[in-house]
């Protein structure tokens, strides 16, 4: 991971602070309808808007919380009035298409280095603070050698306008020239206590681990125990967020430096306290194809769509399965169905930092955050500007076009299913009416072409390049387990294809609204295609590849 003090001295060394501090659309009130209370209506809000800068000054770190009320707060670190460095709030009721300063996070605490900032919103009382404060902190103390690193913790209960200096989660024991203490995330659990997981360099058994620490009230705070802390000396955990579904555990995802090349790792917990051996390095999410995301990942929820709603992840750079930066890079989100558990697939970030690299500014630890039903994600990602580091803002749909976009009538494409890996085919290339199709291993044979034949009404056929043949839900169509064979094309299944990601599709029957299935969410080759009941799952998500 690349850290840095996000001291004056590097400020200066990017130009400076200067120009409106609102900035970045926080003048513009021209909207279509607004609410009472002076918000847009979601159905009315644009799913994507330009890319702007965040204000005028400089920025790093950004983060980004959606109150109960779908007010959204942000924060990045950046230069203070008084000259230092602290937290600057935002504050956006229009879902992210403008923001205004309404407060700062300034003191004494960013002598010296601060870096690494976090914003959380309570969902529960904690001690004397009720529901719905917000909480700010930070690693402070970076460029200072000679003196311990500390997180402390600013809280405000009117929305960002006005911090207190709350408690310190941890003062290091040692000076930061043995060792530091990084970036502070905050979850609170069912019980009420508050949980922050932070990186510490300060055990001389650990090149860097990420620990806990825990309270019931904000200010006493519990001993650390260790999260991550694996054997080898040289790796380096780090750069903890966790997020969770209503109804599954919590998850958090982690980059491994040292001897990893600071991969991102997942890690799961019943309680969001206990999360099971601390020398087990977890899942690497990956797409299909073995991408990945290296440095400074970051993770969102959204409880829509679907039974398990969405995990979304981004980090600085995306890597190919051979360690390799490929195409994407910088420009791309990660999407999950299955709670974090499986294979991931693309859809595109808000704002492109195609030039993104192992650097402090470029697209490092950006935040994303679902809005609108989880309809559309806002993005903030720094990137340069000239010789300066400025934060940047946009919102992006998140679950595709919904349509056939993509795709060309009358080409061929070979269908991937997310949840195995495995390629739709007709068993053993036959060409005769009644062959069933099942998944198997990609061999690219023209039994497992599939070309698309678009029909009037904006459905298509799927044709079998092999056979000539449709493949076609027969049976009882509308039974979701009916069976999915080949058959003469007139008179065969028309199927409704909907974009949902980055060359991804669900295929939904015409007639019965049933989605093309991998039966029982199979991983084996083999398995059965079948319709089933649309579910927003990985066994329903096909990638259609040329």
């Amino acid at each position: 991971m690349v850290r840095v003090g996000f001291v004056l001295s590097v400020i200066a060394a990017c130009g400076g602070a200067g120009g409106n501090p609102g900035g970045g659309g926080d003048d513009d009130d021209d909207m279509d309808a607004m609410l009472v209370d002076g918000s847009t209506p979601d159905a009315m809000r644009p799913l994507s808007t330009p890319v702007m800068p965040l204000g005028g000054d400089d920025g790093f770190y950004p983060r980004a919380i959606a109150l109960g009320d779908g007010t959204i707060i942000a924060a990045v670190v950046a230069p203070q009035p008084s000259g230092r460095l602290g937290g600057t709030i935002r504050e956006s009721i229009d879902g992210g298409q403008t923001f205004e300063v309404v407060g700062r996070v300034d003191g004494q605490f960013s002598i010296g280095g601060l870096c690494c900032a976090t914003l959380y919103e309570l969902p529960a009382p904690l001690g004397a603070l009720p529901a719905g404060t917000l909480l700010w902190s930070a690693s402070v103390g970076g460029d200072n050698p000679n003196a311990p690193m500390s997180i402390p913790v600013y809280a405000s209960t009117d929305r960002g306008r006005n911090w207190s200096f709350l408690s310190n989660v941890v003062i290091a024991s040692k000076p930061r020239s043995q060792g530091g203490l990084w970036e502070p995330e905050f979850a609170q659990l069912a019980d009420g206590s508050l949980i922050c997981h932070y990186s510490d360099e300060t055990d001389s058994a650990h090149s860097q681990k990420l620990v806990a620490r825990r309270t019931t009230d904000g200010v006493t705070w519990s001993a650390s125990r260790d999260i991550v802390s694996l054997a080898p000396f040289a790796a380096r955990p780090g750069m903890a967020v966790v997020r969770k579904s209503p109804a599954g555990p919590y998850v958090m995802t982690f980059e491994i430096c040292g001897t990893d090349g600071c991969a991102t790792h997942l890690r799961m917990s019943a309680d969001g306290w206990n999360w099971g051996n601390a020398n087990d390095v977890g899942l690497r999410p990956e797409t299909l194809d073995g991408k990945h995301f290296r440095h400074a990942p970051t993770l969102a929820f959204s409880p829509t769509p679907g039974a398990n709603g969405r995990f979304y992840l981004i980090g600085q750079m995306l890597y190919d399965r051979n360690g390799v930066v490929t195409g994407g890079n910088g420009a791309v989100i990660l999407a999950n169905t299955e709670g974090g558990y499986g294979r991931w697939y693309e859809v595109p970030a808000p704002v492109p930092v195609t030039n993104a690299y192992d650097n402090f500014c470029p697209n490092y630890s950006s935040a994303i955050l679902p809005v609108d039903g989880g309809l559309a994600v806002l993005e903030i990602a720094s990137k340069y500007d000239g010789n300066r580091c400025r934060p940047y803002f946009a919102r992006g749909p998140l679950r595709g076009t919904g349509d056939a976009t993509g795709l060309a009538d009358g080409a061929s494409y070979r269908m991937t299913a997310l949840v195995s890996g495995f390629c739709v085919d007709v068993i053993n290339g036959l060409t005769t009416a009644g062959a069933n199709i099942r998944q198997w291993d990609c061999n690219g044979a023209n039994a497992q072409r599939f070309r698309i034949a678009m029909q009037p009404d904006g459905t298509a056929q799927l044709v079998n390049v092999g056979s000539g043949m449709c493949a076609t839900a027969v049976g009882n169509p509308n039974d979701p387990g009916a069976n999915v064979e080949q058959q003469p094309c007139t008179g065969a299944s028309r199927w409704k294809l909907a974009n949902v990601g980055m060359g991804y599709y669900v295929a939904a029957h015409a007639g019965t609204g049933s989605c093309l299935d991998v039966a029982g969410g199979s991983g084996t080759m083999g398995a059965n295609i079948q319709q089933w009941t649309c579910n927003d799952l990985s066994p329903q998500i096909w990638r259609f590849d040329p």
